[in-house]
């Protein structure tokens, strides 16, 4: 019998908002303030992202998804014709991430941070309720579905594996299971680990995630004898790529209630999905998931609006 695989993006997805600011003010609660207010980043990444992204955006062709025909499905044999250009976008996208996260190294803004601080950090910021920064019925997904330990994957561009696991828990997902831009650590004395600084820069954009992706399920195939069903959850630009790749069932997790704005650019601007189908899912409460586009071996790529919903699609698919 097959089991299922479940990859997910955190920010957003696993988590309610983004955490990277929620994470950086645990350098300025643990050091003496020896740098410029985050403000002062925040604004170093806005700037490359004005001064880059305009012209890295030239050759990118959008929607995403104008260029499948109605009776088309994606395979192995035409993902890269058709995503080619994201692709390409997507890796020059990099140098916008790197642009900011060179001057946090440059002002050492992490160095010294150690893991009992980022685990205290956690604590206090679930307080006991871990509905507090995790979205309703992650978790309840993991045990409905006996999702387990070696099965629950995160790719990520969050900085912290150790900030990402105290958030999920130990219970549920493995350091070694989670991919991300991580800052790197240095040992102090025997059992104490502290951040040194600087980021290992391997997972930055979306076409980061693909690479990753594909190796992830190059590797649990070759282990497994191919019995695993693959399933990637993301709900972001730099989630796309993985969620369209033919070797996974894709979910784009987005509730337009929540964030209509976000709702719309990722379905009409980039996806290119038709205004009725939109619509009809901002509308129809009812209405809890839908499927974006087909792919090889029966794979899938799906709209759906909350994590109940997805528990239910995977069980669903189970039965056919």
């Amino acid at each position: 019998m097959f089991r299922n695989i479940l990859i997910c993006d955190f920010d957003e997805t696993i988590s309610i908002k983004d955490t990277i600011s929620a994470f950086a003010r645990l350098a300025y609660l643990v050091k003496p303030p020896t740098f410029p207010n985050w403000s002062h980043f925040e604004t170093t990444y806005m700037e490359g992202y004005n001064r880059l992204q305009p012209k890295y955006s030239q050759n990118r062709t959008l929607p995403l998804l104008k260029n499948l025909g109605s009776n088309n499905r994606i395979t192995e044999e035409n993902y890269n014709v058709l995503f080619g250009l994201e692709i390409e976008y997507q890796k020059l996208c990099r140098n916008i991430e790197l642009n900011s996260i060179q001057e946090m190294e440059k002002y050492d803004l992490f160095k010294g941070i150690s893991l009992r601080d980022v685990s205290n950090y956690v604590g206090s910021l679930l307080n006991g309720e871990v509905n507090s920064i995790m979205r309703k019925g992650f978790t309840e997904c993991l045990r409905t579905l006996k999702i387990d330990i070696d099965n629950l994957f995160v790719i990520s561009i969050n900085w912290s594996r150790e900030f990402i696991q105290d958030t999920i828990t130990k219970e549920y997902i493995s350091s070694s299971n989670i991919y991300c831009n991580d800052l790197l650590l240095d040992q102090k004395e025997d059992t104490k680990y502290v951040y040194r600084g600087d980021f290992s820069k391997s997972l930055l954009t979306g076409s980061d995630k693909i690479r990753v992706l594909n190796k992830l399920c190059d590797d649990k195939n070759e282990n497994q004898k191919n019995l695993n069903k693959f399933w990637y959850v993301g709900d972001s630009e730099t989630d796309l790529l993985c969620i369209l790749n033919p070797r996974v069932n894709g979910v784009l997790l987005l509730d337009p209630q929540e964030d209509k704005k976000k709702f719309l650019k990722l379905t009409m601007d980039i996806l290119g999905l038709e205004i009725d189908i939109i619509n009809n899912f901002m509308n129809d409460s009812d209405l809890r998931s839908l499927v974006l586009v087909e792919k090889q071996n029966g794979n899938l790529s799906y709209l759906v609006k909350t994590w109940n919903d997805i528990t239910t699609l995977i069980q669903q698919s189970n039965t056919l």
